[in-house]
Protein backbone atom coordinates (compact mmCIF):
# COMPACT_ATOMS: atom_id res chain seq x y z
CA UNK A 1 0.00 0.00 0.00
CA UNK A 2 1.36 3.41 -1.02
CA UNK A 3 1.63 6.03 1.68
CA UNK A 4 1.08 9.70 0.90
CA UNK A 5 3.56 12.35 2.01
CA UNK A 6 4.19 12.81 5.71
CA UNK A 7 1.59 15.29 7.02
CA UNK A 8 2.98 18.49 8.50
CA UNK A 9 -0.27 20.49 8.78
CA UNK A 10 -3.66 19.01 9.63
CA UNK A 11 -6.64 21.32 10.06
CA UNK A 12 -9.99 19.74 10.93
CA UNK A 13 -13.19 21.79 11.04
CA UNK A 14 -11.42 25.04 11.93
CA UNK A 15 -13.77 27.98 12.55
CA UNK A 16 -12.51 31.46 13.40
CA UNK A 17 -13.60 33.55 16.35
CA UNK A 18 -13.83 36.56 14.01
CA UNK A 19 -17.11 37.35 12.25
CA UNK A 20 -18.14 39.61 9.38
CA UNK A 21 -20.97 41.89 10.41
CA UNK A 22 -23.30 42.90 7.58
CA UNK A 23 -26.17 45.25 8.39
CA UNK A 24 -29.49 43.38 8.48
CA UNK A 25 -27.85 39.94 8.21
CA UNK A 26 -26.78 37.27 10.68
CA UNK A 27 -23.03 37.65 11.48
CA UNK A 28 -20.95 35.21 9.39
CA UNK A 29 -17.76 33.59 10.61
CA UNK A 30 -14.75 34.81 8.59
CA UNK A 31 -13.66 31.14 8.32
CA UNK A 32 -16.05 28.27 8.87
CA UNK A 33 -15.36 24.52 9.01
CA UNK A 34 -12.00 24.56 7.21
CA UNK A 35 -10.26 21.19 6.80
CA UNK A 36 -6.87 21.02 5.12
CA UNK A 37 -4.03 18.49 4.92
CA UNK A 38 -0.55 19.66 3.91
CA UNK A 39 2.33 17.24 3.32
CA UNK A 40 6.07 17.46 3.84
CA UNK A 41 8.07 19.23 1.07
CA UNK A 42 4.90 20.58 -0.58
CA UNK A 43 4.42 24.24 -1.57
CA UNK A 44 0.89 25.54 -1.06
CA UNK A 45 -0.54 28.75 -2.49
CA UNK A 46 -3.57 29.85 -0.45
CA UNK A 47 -5.84 32.08 -2.52
CA UNK A 48 -9.33 33.49 -2.11
CA UNK A 49 -11.68 36.37 -2.76
CA UNK A 50 -10.91 38.02 0.60
CA UNK A 51 -7.41 39.10 1.69
CA UNK A 52 -8.59 39.07 5.30
CA UNK A 53 -9.76 35.43 5.04
CA UNK A 54 -6.52 34.07 3.62
CA UNK A 55 -4.33 36.11 5.98
CA UNK A 56 -6.41 34.90 8.96
CA UNK A 57 -6.17 31.26 7.85
CA UNK A 58 -2.35 31.42 7.83
CA UNK A 59 -2.29 33.27 11.18
CA UNK A 60 -4.33 30.43 12.72
CA UNK A 61 -2.01 27.89 11.08
CA UNK A 62 1.05 29.67 12.54
CA UNK A 63 -0.61 29.67 16.00
CA UNK A 64 -0.51 33.46 16.32
CA UNK A 65 -4.30 33.84 16.11
CA UNK A 66 -6.67 31.79 18.27
CA UNK A 67 -9.56 29.88 16.68
CA UNK A 68 -12.99 29.05 18.01
CA UNK A 69 -13.67 25.49 16.93
CA UNK A 70 -11.88 22.55 15.35
CA UNK A 71 -8.42 21.10 15.61
CA UNK A 72 -5.04 22.17 14.19
CA UNK A 73 -1.97 19.95 14.34
CA UNK A 74 1.47 20.93 13.06
CA UNK A 75 4.01 18.12 12.64
CA UNK A 76 1.93 15.94 14.96
CA UNK A 77 2.00 18.53 17.73
CA UNK A 78 -1.45 19.70 18.81
CA UNK A 79 -1.88 23.44 19.25
CA UNK A 80 -3.64 25.07 22.17
CA UNK A 81 -6.64 26.93 20.78
CA UNK A 82 -6.00 30.06 22.81
CA UNK A 83 -2.20 30.11 22.96
CA UNK A 84 -0.61 32.75 20.75
CA UNK A 85 2.97 31.60 20.39
CA UNK A 86 4.79 31.09 17.11
CA UNK A 87 6.04 27.54 17.34
CA UNK A 88 9.76 26.77 17.08
CA UNK A 89 9.29 24.62 13.98
CA UNK A 90 7.53 27.44 12.07
CA UNK A 91 9.30 30.32 10.31
CA UNK A 92 6.54 32.92 10.03
CA UNK A 93 6.84 35.88 7.63
CA UNK A 94 3.99 38.32 8.26
CA UNK A 95 5.76 41.55 7.25
CA UNK A 96 8.90 42.64 5.43
CA UNK A 97 10.30 44.48 8.46
CA UNK A 98 12.59 41.67 9.65
CA UNK A 99 15.59 43.05 7.73
CA UNK A 100 18.02 45.38 9.50
CA UNK A 101 18.29 48.68 7.63
CA UNK A 102 21.99 49.17 8.47
CA UNK A 103 23.03 46.06 6.50
CA UNK A 104 23.05 45.12 2.85
CA UNK A 105 21.34 41.98 1.52
CA UNK A 106 24.35 39.66 1.68
CA UNK A 107 25.35 40.90 5.18
CA UNK A 108 21.81 40.30 6.45
CA UNK A 109 21.68 36.77 5.05
CA UNK A 110 25.05 35.95 6.62
CA UNK A 111 23.77 37.34 9.92
CA UNK A 112 20.49 35.39 9.64
CA UNK A 113 22.38 32.13 9.01
CA UNK A 114 24.93 32.67 11.82
CA UNK A 115 23.96 29.36 13.49
CA UNK A 116 24.54 27.32 10.33
CA UNK A 117 27.06 24.50 10.66
CA UNK A 118 28.40 25.19 7.14
CA UNK A 119 31.85 26.84 6.96
CA UNK A 120 31.33 30.64 6.84
CA UNK A 121 33.34 31.24 3.66
CA UNK A 122 31.63 28.34 1.86
CA UNK A 123 28.23 29.52 3.11
CA UNK A 124 28.77 33.09 1.88
CA UNK A 125 29.71 31.73 -1.53
CA UNK A 126 26.66 29.45 -1.54
CA UNK A 127 24.26 32.26 -0.60
CA UNK A 128 25.81 34.63 -3.15
CA UNK A 129 25.44 31.97 -5.86
CA UNK A 130 21.81 31.38 -4.86
CA UNK A 131 21.01 35.11 -5.09
CA UNK A 132 22.50 35.15 -8.60
CA UNK A 133 20.75 31.89 -9.62
CA UNK A 134 17.31 33.23 -8.65
CA UNK A 135 17.88 36.37 -10.72
CA UNK A 136 18.49 38.84 -7.88
CA UNK A 137 22.29 39.19 -8.13
CA UNK A 138 21.84 42.93 -8.69
CA UNK A 139 20.45 43.22 -5.13
CA UNK A 140 23.22 41.34 -3.30
CA UNK A 141 25.11 44.45 -2.13
CA UNK A 142 22.09 46.79 -2.01
CA UNK A 143 21.45 48.38 1.41
CA UNK A 144 18.26 46.85 2.86
CA UNK A 145 16.60 50.24 3.35
CA UNK A 146 16.66 50.76 -0.44
CA UNK A 147 14.66 47.60 -1.21
CA UNK A 148 10.92 47.56 -1.94
CA UNK A 149 8.76 45.72 0.61
CA UNK A 150 8.35 42.85 -1.89
CA UNK A 151 12.13 42.56 -2.39
CA UNK A 152 12.61 42.56 1.41
CA UNK A 153 10.04 39.77 1.69
CA UNK A 154 11.89 37.63 -0.88
CA UNK A 155 15.21 38.14 0.97
CA UNK A 156 13.45 37.08 4.21
CA UNK A 157 12.23 33.96 2.38
CA UNK A 158 15.87 33.08 1.56
CA UNK A 159 16.71 33.41 5.28
CA UNK A 160 13.77 31.10 6.05
CA UNK A 161 15.03 28.56 3.51
CA UNK A 162 18.37 28.38 5.40
CA UNK A 163 16.71 28.13 8.84
CA UNK A 164 16.18 24.90 10.74
CA UNK A 165 12.37 25.34 10.58
CA UNK A 166 10.57 22.60 8.64
CA UNK A 167 7.51 24.83 7.95
CA UNK A 168 7.69 28.28 6.35
CA UNK A 169 4.55 30.45 6.37
CA UNK A 170 4.73 33.41 3.97
CA UNK A 171 1.68 35.49 4.86
CA UNK A 172 1.75 38.61 2.69
CA UNK A 173 -1.38 38.31 0.51
CA UNK A 174 -1.61 42.05 -0.19
CA UNK A 175 1.88 42.28 -1.73
CA UNK A 176 2.17 42.91 -5.49
CA UNK A 177 4.63 40.70 -7.36
CA UNK A 178 6.39 41.46 -10.65
CA UNK A 179 7.73 38.77 -12.98
CA UNK A 180 11.33 39.03 -11.70
CA UNK A 181 10.25 38.39 -8.10
CA UNK A 182 7.75 35.66 -9.10
CA UNK A 183 10.60 33.88 -10.90
CA UNK A 184 12.80 34.31 -7.79
CA UNK A 185 10.13 32.95 -5.42
CA UNK A 186 9.62 29.98 -7.77
CA UNK A 187 13.34 29.13 -7.61
CA UNK A 188 13.58 29.65 -3.83
CA UNK A 189 10.59 27.32 -3.45
CA UNK A 190 12.45 24.57 -5.33
CA UNK A 191 15.38 25.06 -2.93
CA UNK A 192 13.00 24.92 0.08
CA UNK A 193 11.35 21.71 -1.14
CA UNK A 194 14.69 20.05 -1.92
CA UNK A 195 15.57 20.57 1.75
CA UNK A 196 12.38 18.68 2.70
CA UNK A 197 10.68 21.83 4.03
CA UNK A 198 7.07 22.85 3.47
CA UNK A 199 6.08 26.33 2.23
CA UNK A 200 2.62 27.81 2.69
CA UNK A 201 2.11 31.20 1.05
CA UNK A 202 -0.93 33.48 0.88
CA UNK A 203 -1.42 35.37 -2.37
CA UNK A 204 -4.07 36.54 -4.79
CA UNK A 205 -1.54 36.34 -7.64
CA UNK A 206 -2.51 33.27 -9.69
CA UNK A 207 0.71 33.43 -11.71
CA UNK A 208 2.78 33.20 -8.49
CA UNK A 209 0.84 30.05 -7.52
CA UNK A 210 1.40 28.60 -10.99
CA UNK A 211 5.16 29.31 -10.88
CA UNK A 212 5.94 28.44 -7.27
CA UNK A 213 3.37 26.00 -5.88
CA UNK A 214 2.68 22.28 -6.08
CA UNK A 215 -0.71 22.65 -4.37
CA UNK A 216 -3.37 25.30 -3.90
CA UNK A 217 -6.32 25.91 -1.58
CA UNK A 218 -9.02 28.48 -2.32
CA UNK A 219 -11.49 30.13 0.05
CA UNK A 220 -14.72 31.98 -0.71
CA UNK A 221 -17.22 33.37 1.80
CA UNK A 222 -15.41 31.63 4.66
CA UNK A 223 -15.52 28.18 3.03
CA UNK A 224 -12.74 26.13 1.47
CA UNK A 225 -13.93 25.54 -2.12
CA UNK A 226 -10.85 23.80 -3.53
CA UNK A 227 -7.78 22.06 -2.18
CA UNK A 228 -5.45 19.87 -4.20
CA UNK A 229 -2.64 19.96 -6.70
CA UNK A 230 -2.10 22.97 -8.96
CA UNK A 231 -1.97 20.54 -11.92
CA UNK A 232 -5.44 19.11 -11.17
CA UNK A 233 -6.81 22.59 -10.60
CA UNK A 234 -5.55 23.86 -13.97
CA UNK A 235 -6.70 20.79 -15.90
CA UNK A 236 -10.15 20.48 -14.30
CA UNK A 237 -11.23 24.11 -14.11
CA UNK A 238 -9.58 25.97 -17.00
CA UNK A 239 -12.13 25.45 -19.79
CA UNK A 240 -10.40 27.75 -22.31
CA UNK A 241 -9.31 25.75 -25.37
CA UNK A 242 -8.25 28.25 -28.03
CA UNK A 243 -7.53 31.99 -28.15
CA UNK A 244 -7.89 33.84 -31.48
CA UNK A 245 -6.27 37.25 -31.82
CA UNK A 246 -7.37 39.55 -34.63
CA UNK A 247 -8.89 43.03 -34.96
CA UNK A 248 -11.81 41.50 -36.88
CA UNK A 249 -12.84 39.00 -34.16
CA UNK A 250 -15.94 41.03 -33.19
CA UNK A 251 -17.35 40.97 -36.74
CA UNK A 252 -16.47 37.25 -37.14
CA UNK A 253 -17.89 36.12 -33.81
CA UNK A 254 -21.39 35.30 -35.13
CA UNK A 255 -20.00 33.16 -37.95
CA UNK A 256 -17.55 31.33 -35.66
CA UNK A 257 -20.35 30.70 -33.13
CA UNK A 258 -22.32 28.86 -35.85
CA UNK A 259 -19.26 26.71 -36.64
CA UNK A 260 -18.71 25.83 -32.97
CA UNK A 261 -22.17 25.41 -31.38
CA UNK A 262 -20.89 23.28 -28.50
CA UNK A 263 -18.38 25.92 -27.33
CA UNK A 264 -18.69 29.15 -25.37
CA UNK A 265 -17.30 32.26 -27.10
CA UNK A 266 -16.26 35.47 -25.33
CA UNK A 267 -14.48 38.50 -26.80
CA UNK A 268 -11.89 40.40 -24.78
CA UNK A 269 -10.19 43.38 -26.49
CA UNK A 270 -9.03 41.97 -29.87
CA UNK A 271 -9.16 38.36 -28.66
CA UNK A 272 -11.83 35.70 -29.01
CA UNK A 273 -11.70 33.15 -26.20
CA UNK A 274 -13.21 29.76 -27.06
CA UNK A 275 -14.05 27.55 -24.07
CA UNK A 276 -15.57 24.10 -23.73
CA UNK A 277 -18.95 23.88 -21.98
CA UNK A 278 -18.37 20.42 -20.55
CA UNK A 279 -15.66 18.81 -18.46
CA UNK A 280 -14.87 16.30 -21.20
CA UNK A 281 -11.57 16.62 -23.04
CA UNK A 282 -11.99 18.47 -26.32
CA UNK A 283 -9.87 18.74 -29.45
CA UNK A 284 -8.30 22.19 -30.02
CA UNK A 285 -6.98 21.06 -33.43
CA UNK A 286 -10.59 20.42 -34.60
CA UNK A 287 -11.49 24.00 -33.58
CA UNK A 288 -8.44 25.28 -35.47
CA UNK A 289 -9.46 23.26 -38.58
CA UNK A 290 -13.06 24.53 -38.62
CA UNK A 291 -11.95 28.17 -38.35
CA UNK A 292 -9.42 27.85 -41.18
CA UNK A 293 -11.95 25.95 -43.38
CA UNK A 294 -14.43 28.82 -42.89
CA UNK A 295 -12.01 31.06 -44.82
CA UNK A 296 -11.17 33.24 -41.78
CA UNK A 297 -7.39 33.53 -41.31
CA UNK A 298 -6.84 35.43 -38.04
CA UNK A 299 -3.54 37.08 -37.04
CA UNK A 300 -2.97 34.25 -34.56
CA UNK A 301 -4.63 31.16 -33.18
CA UNK A 302 -3.10 29.70 -30.04
CA UNK A 303 -3.94 26.62 -28.03
CA UNK A 304 -4.42 27.59 -24.40
CA UNK A 305 -1.91 26.14 -21.94
CA UNK A 306 -4.13 25.71 -18.92
CA UNK A 307 -3.57 28.49 -16.37
CA UNK A 308 -4.34 28.99 -12.68
CA UNK A 309 -5.91 32.38 -13.49
CA UNK A 310 -8.49 30.91 -15.91
CA UNK A 311 -9.17 28.01 -13.52
CA UNK A 312 -9.69 30.46 -10.61
CA UNK A 313 -12.16 32.57 -12.64
CA UNK A 314 -14.10 29.46 -13.71
CA UNK A 315 -14.25 28.10 -10.14
CA UNK A 316 -15.63 31.46 -8.92
CA UNK A 317 -18.20 31.52 -11.75
CA UNK A 318 -19.40 28.00 -10.87
CA UNK A 319 -19.76 28.96 -7.20
CA UNK A 320 -21.74 32.08 -8.04
CA UNK A 321 -24.12 29.95 -10.20
CA UNK A 322 -24.64 27.51 -7.32
CA UNK A 323 -25.85 30.26 -5.00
Amino acid sequence: MEHGPERVVMMEGISSGEHFLVYGEIPRRVLDDISLLIGKAEAWGINGTSLFEIRLLLEIMANIRPYDRGKCVLIERGMMRRKRVILRHVFYIGSSEMLYNNMNVLEFLMFATAKSKINRVALQEQIFELIIAIGLGHLSLTPNHMLTREEKAVITLIAAAYSECPIIIFNLPEYVWDEVLIEAVGKITCFIREKGKTLILATQNCFLIEKACSHTAITKDGQLIYSGTVENFRMNFDKVEVIIRDKAVHSMMGEIALLLPSYKLVTKNDSLIISSKTSEASDPSAIFRKIVESGFTPDSIEINHKTVQNAFEELMRQHDLQK
